[in-house]
């Protein structure tokens, strides 16, 4: 990993001049500049970084991705894909749920009681809501349009 450090004052030193400690205390405090941007740093106070550190670089001092998620105050569902996210317990709310839709024609096969979809044509070709019970799809009408009383 190349680094380069930039000096802020200047200072020349003559060929066959011994360098001591003494005389490089008057070259000034260095600016350390790190050029590569996969770094792994161990230890240490690290402070007025353009980037942050990634936390698989151990942004949050973690060792596991596990730890990781938990130092960051994330639960099980960090780790579960957008389209395939399981909730077990807990309570949604505010939350508007647009139904699967399907034709009669193209139900999945029943047997999974509890799933529920909107069907477009089977209250004998009306829309109606069909849950499945199990063994088969039943229909449920869809009622008198919604108003204020």
């Amino acid at each position: 990993m190349p680094i380069t450090a930039l000096v802020t004052r200047g200072f020349t030193f003559d060929t066959g001049v011994e360098v001591s400690s003494a005389s490089l205390n008057q070259l000034g405090e260095p600016t350390v500049t790190i050029s590569e941007d996969d770094v792994n740093i161990t230890g240490g106070d690290i402070s007025g970084l353009d980037n942050p550190i990634a936390i698989t670089d151990g942004g949050t001092g973690s060792t596991t991705a596990s730890a990781a998620r938990s130092a960051l105050g994330l639960g099980t569902i960090a780790t579960q894909a957008s389209n395939s996210i399981s909730v077990t317990g807990g309570t949604m709310s505010g939350v508007l749920t647009t139904l699967p839709s399907y034709a009669v024609a193209s139900l999945p096969s029943a047997g999974t009681a509890g799933r529920i979809v909107f069907c477009t044509d089977g209250d004998s070709g009306s829309k109606c809501l069909a849950v499945d019970d199990g063994t088969a799809w039943k229909r449920v009408a869809l009622g008198a349009t919604v108003s204020a009383p």
